[in-house]
C-alpha cells in the first residue's frame, strides 16, 4: 500500500477548535504521559534543572541589565561628550557580556546532560517494554514503525520537554525582565506594548494544532519509508534475483516524495510564523520611534532612556520569537509521547501470572492435552491435538507445509497460548511457570537461523552465556562445524555479519546447533534443524544431534529420513489433524499418508 492512501488529508479546523488552548486541546491521556514523561525522566535530575534555572534566570536578568548600562552612553557620552563615562561604561560592559557569556554556557551545557540522560533512559525503557511482549505484538507492528519511535519519537519529546524548560525559564526571564524595564524608562509606552503583546499569540495556538496534525502524517511516512528500507535490504538476495531493483527503488522514491511534501506542508505552516512576529515586532519598533520621538521632541523623554526602551523592545523580539514557536514544538512533543506511550503502556498477552512457580524438570514427560489454537479468529490450525512424548523418547512431527507443525513448538515455547487445552511438562502447565525458566529447559533450533553480527564464539556462547571458550569449542566440534571455523581468518573470533551474512546457510545452521548443544537442556526442539546442510554435513551433524538427543526428550519436525527414520514414534499432521502415529516402520506397513510422503519425499 501506498504510504499516500496511508497519509489522511489534514482537515480544517472548526471554530470550537479554534477557541480551545493548548492546555485544554489535552486529552486526559495526553496530559497523564506528559505528566509522566516529568515525573519519570526529568525530575529525577532535578538538581542539573536547578543549576541550568538558575543560570537561565542570571542570563535573563543579565540581558536586561546590558540594555540598561547603554542609557549613560547615549545621555552622558553622546550628548554631553563625558569620555571618563564612556570607559567606565565600556568596562562594565564587558564584565556583564563576559559574565552573560559564563551563563550561558553553564545553563547550555546543564540542558545537554539532561537531555542526554532522558534519551538513554528513555530508549532503554521503550526496549525493555518491547523485548518483552508476545510473537503476536510484532507481527502487528513492523520494524520500521518500532524505529521510529526509538530515533523520531524519542528526539522530538526531548527537544519539547528540554526546549520548553529553554524557552520558560530563558527566554521568559529575558522577555520579563526587559518589560520591566520599559515600564521603569515609559510607563505609557509599555502599556501600550503590553496591551498589543497578546494579539500575537492568536496565530500561535491556531498554527500549533496544525502543525500538530501535520506530524502525525510525518511519523507515518517515516515509519512506512524504514519498513520498506528494511525489508529491502534483508531480502536483498531476493531482490536481485527477481530483478526488483526498479520496483524497489520506485517505492523508496514514492515514500521519500511523500516525505518531502509533508515536511513542506511543515515548514510553510511552521515557518508562518516568522513573518508575522517581523511584522508585529516591525509595528512595535515603528510605534515606538513616533511615540518615543514626539516625547523627546516635547522633552518629556531623554535620549538615553527611548534608547534604552527600544533596545529593549528589539532584545526581547528573539525570546519573544522562541515563546511564540513554543507551542507548536510542544504540540508536536505530545504527538510523539502519546505515540510512544502507547507502546509503553501496551502489555503483553503471553506473562508470568502473579502465583507462577519455576519449572521443575526430573523427567521431561510432555503431554499435549486436546488443544486448539488459531492464529487469527475463524482460522484453527490445530483441532483437538493429543500427543504423549515419554521421558527420553524422540518424536518426530511431520506432514505437509501449513499442517501445524511448527504451532507445537510456538506453544511449547509459549510464543502462543493454547485456545483449548493444555500443555503439560512433567504434569505443570506451561501457563502456570514462569516464561524465563520454561525456556530455561528447553533447547530451540529452527529453520530460520538467526545470528547476531558478532563472533562466531559468541554467538554459540549465547546458548550459555556462564560457559568458556573452551566448551564454545567442544559444542562446535559435536555440531561438525570446528572444521569450517578454524579456517576462518580469525577462527573463532570471526565476525559473522547482520543475520550472519558472511556465512553459507549450512555454516550458519550449524553454529544455530552449537548453540543449541552448549544449552545443555532437557528438552530440545528441532525444527527442520539440517534442511540447509549437504549430506555430508548432514551426517556429521547427525551424528552429534544424536549424542545431543540421547537421554532428552526431543521433538524433530523434518521431512528427511535421516532424521526421522530412528524416532521412538512419527506423529504425522494433515491439516491441522494427527491422522497417524507410530514407528516408522509401523507406519510403512500401514500405506498410509506417511507410506504416501516416504515415497514422494525419501525414498530416493
Amino acid at each position: 500500500m501506498k504510504i499516500k492512501k496511508l497519509i489522511k488529508k489534514i482537515k480544517p479546523e472548526s471554530k470550537s477548535e479554534k477557541k480551545k488552548s493548548f492546555w485544554s486541546s489535552l486529552n486526559p491521556k495526553s496530559y497523564s504521559d506528559l505528566k509522566r514523561v516529568w515525573l519519570t525522566y526529568v525530575l529525577p535530575q532535578w538538581k542539573l534543572l536547578v543549576v541550568s534555572m538558575t543560570f537561565m534566570v542570571a542570563f535573563g536578568a543579565l540581558e536586561a541589565l546590558s540594555v540598561k548600562m547603554l542609557e549613560p552612553v547615549f545621555n552622558e557620552v553622546f550628548i554631553d561628550k563625558n569620555k571618563e563615562v564612556l570607559y567606565i561604561v565600556a568596562l562594565q560592559i564587558l564584565g556583564l557580556f563576559a559574565a552573560k557569556g559564563i551563563a550561558y554556557y553553564i545553563q547550555s551545557v546543564s540542558m545537554v546532560r539532561i537531555g542526554t540522560n532522558f534519551t538513554q533512559r528513555l530508549q532503554v525503557d521503550l526496549y525493555d517494554k518491547l523485548i518483552v511482549q508476545d510473537m503476536e505484538f510484532f507481527h502487528r507492528n513492523n520494524s520500521g514503525s518500532l524505529i521510529t519511535y526509538f530515533i523520531q519519537d524519542i528526539n522530538m519529546i526531548r527537544d519539547a520537554v528540554l526546549n520548553s524548560v529553554t524557552t520558560l525559564v530563558k527566554d521568559t526571564c529575558s522577555v520579563v525582565f526587559l518589560i520591566v524595564l520599559m515600564f521603569v524608562k515609559s510607563f505609557e509606552m509599555a502599556v501600550v506594548m503590553f496591551v498589543l503583546f497578546p494579539i500575537g499569540f492568536y496565530p500561535i495556538i491556531y498554527f500549533g494544532k496544525k502543525i500538530k496534525k501535520i506530524f502525525s502524517s510525518q511519523q507515518l511516512s517515516f515509519s512506512s519509508l524504514y519498513s520498506s528500507l528494511t525489508q529491502s535490504f534483508q531480502g536483498i538476495k531476493i531482490v536481485k534475483s527477481y530483478n526488483m531493483e526498479k520496483s524497489e527503488t520506485k517505492k523508496i522514491a514514492d515514500n521519500a516524495k511523500a516525505i518531502a511534501d509533508i515536511q513542506v506542508k511543515m515548514a510553510k505552516t511552521n515557518n508562518i510564523l516568522s513573518p508575522l512576529m517581523e511584522f508585529l515586532g516591525g509595528f512595535a519598533a515603528a510605534a515606538t520611534l513616533c511615540y518615543g520621538g514626539y516625547k523627546i521632541v516635547n522633552g518629556t523623554l531623554t535620549t538615553g532612556a527611548f534608547m534604552v526602551f527600544l533596545l529593549a523592545i528589539i532584545a526581547a523580539y528573539k525570546p519573544m520569537k522562541s515563546i511564540a514557536s513554543l507551542n507548536m514544538r510542544v504540540q508536536m512533543g505530545v504527538k510523539a509521547i502519546e505515540r510512544v506511550f502507547t507502546i509503553m503502556n501496551a502489555e503483553p498477552v503471553i506473562y508470568d501470572k502473579a502465583d507462577a512457580k519455576e519449572l521443575e524438570v526430573s523427567k521431561g514427560r510432555i503431554l499435549i492435552d486436546n488443544i486448539k489454537f488459531d492464529y487469527a479468529p475463524g482460522h484453527e490450525v490445530l483441532h483437538g491435538i493429543s500427543m504423549e512424548i515419554k521421558e527420553g523418547e524422540t518424536v518426530a512431527i511431520v506432514g505437509a507445509a501449513g499442517s501445524g507443525k511448527s504451532t507445537i513448538i510456538n506453544l511449547l515455547l509459549r510464543f502462543y497460548d493454547v485456545k483449548e487445552g493444555r500443555v503439560l511438562i512433567d504434569g505443570q502447565d506451561v501457563r502456570d511457570v514462569r516464561l524465563k525458566s520454561l525456556r530455561n529447559k528447553i533447547a530451540f533450533v529452527s529453520q530460520d537461523v538467526v545470528l547476531f553480527d558478532d563472533t562466531i564464539e559468541k554467538n554459540i556462547l549465547m546458548g550459555n552465556p556462564d560457559a568458556s571458550a573452551q566448551d564454545a569449542i567442544e559444542a562446535a566440534k559435536n555440531a561438525a562445524a570446528d572444521n569450517f571455523i578454524t579456517h576462518q581468518k580469525n577462527g573463532y573470533n570471526t565476525v559473522v555479519g547482520e543475520r550472519g551474512g558472511n556465512l553459507s546457510g549450512g555454516q550458519k545452521q550449524m553454529i544455530s546447533i552449537a548453540r543449541a548443544m552448549l544449552k545443555n537442556a532437557p528438552i530440545l526442539l528441532l525444527d527442520e534443524a539440517t534442511s540447509s546442510l549437504d549430506t555430508k554435513s548432514e551426517r556429521m551433524v547427525q551424528e552429534g544431534l544424536e549424542k545431543l538427543m540421547k537421554g532428552r526428550t526431543s521433538i524433530v519436525i523434518a521431512h528427511r529420513l535421516s532424521t526421522i527414520v530412528n524416532a521412538d514414534r512419527i506423529y504425522v499432521f494433515d491439516s491441522g489433524n494427527i491422522v497417524e502415529s507410530g514407528t516408522h516402520k509401523e507406519l510403512l506397513v500401514q500405506n498410509g499418508y506417511y507410506s504416501t510422503l516416504y515415497n514422494m519425499q525419501f525414498k530416493n
